[in-house]
């Protein structure tokens, strides 16, 4: 009688519960039949019997960690539609206060994996994974499909450099707390990279859409070969780098083209340099010939050349002293003298395939071989002395010389003129300092996840 009750009450219970959707949104992810009990609800009971599926209502974020307030979710979310549809790719978020025994890693494909998500029959899209485990926090992102580089050749690839880029970004905000601003600054980062196949793409960067059809095209010799993006200098500074850059191209046939960046936006600084000459529309001729400086605001130089320029242009010597007396200059004098220096050891390149050493270079190199002389020579002054013999006394310098051996040419100096400028003291950098910046992220790629399908993916502890 009581086991009767027991099952009317249950089938009423039934009734009342509303059907359909609505009941899976309330528990987030409607847990898997059958979960077995080491793993968390949304874990199939079998694994290697489990099928893929794509469930458009899925939801998005889904915060079992409990990190989010009502409103940051919902931001989250709005946020998440707008880049996955800008980027036609998945973007999903999930916290847990468990990883339930498995690594970031696992938890991250497997959940994308037995869930639903992705677009299309790869089922493109990436996945954050942030785990508020006591002893085990970190986070892990997870991609697959056309994301994946160990399937896809596709624009927008998951790389080390893309992994490390978005990493750097997402660690400060975790280390501080501030869960859902990091993961806000992760969407949009997530939403221009699928966007532009880039992390952080500057203005003149080409969408996705547009590289597939570029044609590459020159630009006209009027236009500015000094590029200040970074305000490095002022207008008059600009104007007489540009003169001294025009002149160059003009007298030598290759473009020389100066710019100045706040960074290389996540791209790597050799990918930067050629992106910006390339898609400026810089290089003369059929072949692009011409030779960039790019300038950051940290200090530090890249050379970029393309098409038809001198060899020692594409020697690791040269280009290495070339770039240490630039940087000398502009930390001794400021950054329009170092740019002047450049341009003068261009023309130098230009005209004779070379770049000199500095003049501290050579007085160094003196001093070493002066100094490695002493030795030999003291030896041979000791043993010589004992045999020599005096022939005549010499008064002059001229007693010295073998008559007709030495000989004085004519010669001129030639003036180049004179440059005064203001220096220029560029503002301190900040830093972040934390310790997991700069490139500190597990990497993996192209691993095969529990439901046999390839991802790659990155993440870090904090």
């Amino acid at each position: 009688m009581k086991k009767k009750l027991w099952l009317l009450l249950l089938l009423a219970l039934m009734l009342l519960m509303p059907a359909g959707r609505a009941q899976a949104e309330n528990l987030l992810i409607s847990p898997a039949p059958g979960a077995i009990s080491d793993k968390p609800d949304w874990y199939p009971a079998d694994p290697a019997g489990f099928s893929f599926y794509s469930d458009p209502d899925a939801l998005r974020v889904v915060d079992r960690a409990d990190i989010f307030s009502e409103e940051e979710e919902a931001i989250i979310r709005q946020a998440i539609r707008e880049q996955s549809a800008r980027g036609n790719a998945d973007i999903v978020v999930v916290t847990d206060a468990s990883s339930y025994g498995m690594s970031h890693m696992q938890y991250a494909d497997d959940f994308y994996d037995y869930n639903g998500y992705g677009f299309g029959e790869s089922r493109d899209g990436i996945l954050l994974f942030i785990c508020m485990e006591s002893g085990n926090r970190g986070w892990w992102t997870s991609v697959t499909g056309c994301l994946d580089p160990a399937v896809s050749t596709g624009p927008v690839l998951y790389t080390e450099s893309v992994a490390n880029t978005f990493d750097d970004a997402l660690y400060d905000y975790l280390v501080a707390g501030r869960y859902a601003e990091g993961v806000q600054n992760w969407v949009g980062n997530v939403g221009t990279w699928l966007t532009y196949g880039v992390p952080y793409a500057p203005l003149w960067y080409p969408t996705v859409e547009e590289q597939a059809v570029w044609i590459r095209q020159q630009k006209l010799t009027e236009a500015p070969r000094i590029v200040d993006t970074a305000g490095l200098f002022s207008g008059d500074e600009a104007e007489a780098l540009e003169r001294k850059a025009r002149l160059l191209l003009t007298h030598y046939g290759t473009d020389v083209v100066i710019h100045t960046a706040k960074s290389d936006y996540g791209m790597g600084r050799e990918a930067y340099a050629q992106a910006f000459y390339q898609y400026g529309g810089y290089g003369l001729g059929t072949d692009y010939s011409g030779v960039l400086l790019v300038m950051y605001t940290d200090g530090s130089y890249d050379l970029y050349t393309e098409g038809t320029v001198p060899s020692c242009l594409s020697e690791s010597g040269s280009v290495t002293r070339l770039l240490e007396q630039t940087a000398d200059a502009a930390a001794d004098k400021g950054r329009k003298d170092g740019c002047e220096t450049y341009l003068n050891l261009l023309e130098k390149a230009f005209k004779k395939n070379k770049i000199p050493h500095s003049t501290g270079t050579w007085i160094m190199s003196a001093v070493i071989a002066a100094i490695a002389g002493l030795i030999p020579g003291g030896i041979s002054r000791s043993s010589a002395s004992a045999s020599m013999k005096t022939v005549r006394s010499a008064f002059d310098s001229n007693d010295y010389l073998v008559e007709g051996s030495f000989r004085v040419d004519g010669g001129h100096d030639e003036f180049m003129g004179v440059t005064t400028t203001r220096v220029y003291n560029p503002p301190p950098q900040q830093k972040t300092g934390s310790s997991g910046g700069g490139g500190g992220s597990s990497y993996s790629s192209g691993h095969i996840s529990s439901s046999g399908s390839s991802h790659s993916g990155s993440g870090r502890k904090f």
